[in-house]
């Protein structure tokens, strides 16, 4: 170096020398980097995670929906903050997930079309969907002996009003808990316009049936076999019961298919793994969801829901006796079957329940 560039030299290093006790320890800001970077990491998940439990939550009730017809704007759900779920052993968890019928939402009310038992075991293998006859005779608590689809109505129902949903899913809940003894932990409310918004959103499903089902109110005719359904072929299919060999019984068996090609999809890694179509499944979700969680947490939710919902889902049905009474025709569970059920959910034994009783696992 030059004799000329010494003093700038100097000049350079007596620069550094003052500001160096400024500059602060390499450690603590690398640690800061790395907090800052994994809060975010964990805000990402948290969005996504609670989005997840949301959209898999509703597709296991959207497809259970009846007839069509207007309904009143249902609240938006809006999505707790993201808490940690509990590290311990997995307990069972029981959903009861309710469609409604097209009631007016002003003098006809609505009605549960469909009642949708969920029982998720804590072993997590699989779903358990046990479709309840809406039918079904009940003492439903303060009104009285009834078909338990009129339930929803009798809770809802406010002259002059639109209806309460939930009140009427608060009523139905103590209707199926008391004949059950089963305890829930999170029920939801669907209206019908969820199961065309839902379907489409996950860019329809692909249904398996095993006998033709012509419908009554368009000219489609659904195959045997496997066929793709969007929405609106979709909420055809499971609107019919007439002309069918067991009526309601053989559209929630229907309707099962439906759910476990619908939870088949939306777990696929082209869907689940992909933005848009996650945002489109929860925006479509969330105008038509009344959702009570109870005690259970988002995360818990998501925790139980993410892997089970991706195996084979087993649908139950029942053996009924249909009789005449005040409110018309109502159906019966067979009195052993029934408690036998009922005990295995209580117990968590529903699998070995099923296997002693093939004969109402829908095929």
């Amino acid at each position: 170096m030059s004799d000329d560039m010494r003093p700038v030299e100097d000049e350079l290093r007596a620069a550094f020398a003052r500001y160096e006790e400024l500059t602060p320890e390499v450690g603590p800001v690398r640690e800061a980097i790395a907090v800052t970077a994994t809060r975010r990491r964990r805000r990402r998940r948290a969005v996504r995670a609670t989005g997840a439990a949301f959209a898999l939550f509703a597709v296991l009730a959207v497809p259970f929906l009846g007839r069509g017809g207007g309904l009143p704007q249902v609240p938006e759900v809006a999505a707790p903050p993201f808490v940690l779920a509990p590290t311990g052993p997995a307990e069972p968890l029981d959903f009861l997930l309710l469609g409604l019928d097209g009631g007016d939402g002003r003098s006809n009310g609505h009605r549960a079309d469909t009642v949708l038992l969920v029982h998720v075991p804590a072993d997590r293998s699989r779903l358990y969907l046990i479709s309840i006859p809406r039918d079904l005779g009940v003492e439903i608590p303060d009104h009285g002996f009834g078909k338990l689809g009129s339930a929803f109505y009798l809770g809802s129902h406010r002259p002059g009003a639109r209806p309460d949903l939930v009140a009427g899913a608060e009523l139905t809940e103590r209707a199926v808990g008391e004949l059950t003894g089963v305890r829930f932990d999170a029920t939801a409310t669907l209206t019908y316009r969820g199961l065309r918004e839902v379907t489409d959103a996950v860019g329809g499903v692909r249904v398996c049936l095993p006998e033709q089902v012509s419908s009554r109110h368009t000219d489609r005719v659904f195959r045997a076999g496997c066929q793709q359904l969007d929405g609106a072929a979709a909420q055809d299919l499971l609107r019919q019961r007439f002309a069918m060999p067991e009526g309601a019984h053989d559209r929630d068996r229907n309707g099962q298919r439906f759910v476990e090609a619908l939870l088949h999809k939306v777990t696929d890694p082209a869907t689940a793994l992909n933005p848009v179509r996650a945002a489109q499944i929860v925006d479509a979700a969330g105008g038509n969801l009344v959702l009570d969680l109870g005690g259970l947490t988002v995360p818990e939710l998501y925790g139980a829901l993410r892997g089970v919902a991706a195996a084979d889902a087993v649908g139950i049905g029942w053996t009924v006796h249909p009789r005449q009474s005040a409110d018309g025709l109502v159906e019966t569970l067979d009195a052993a079957e029934a408690q036998g059920l009922f005990e295995a959910l209580r117990r968590d034994t529903v699998a070995e329940w099923a296997a002693g009783h093939p004969q109402r696992v829908t095929r």
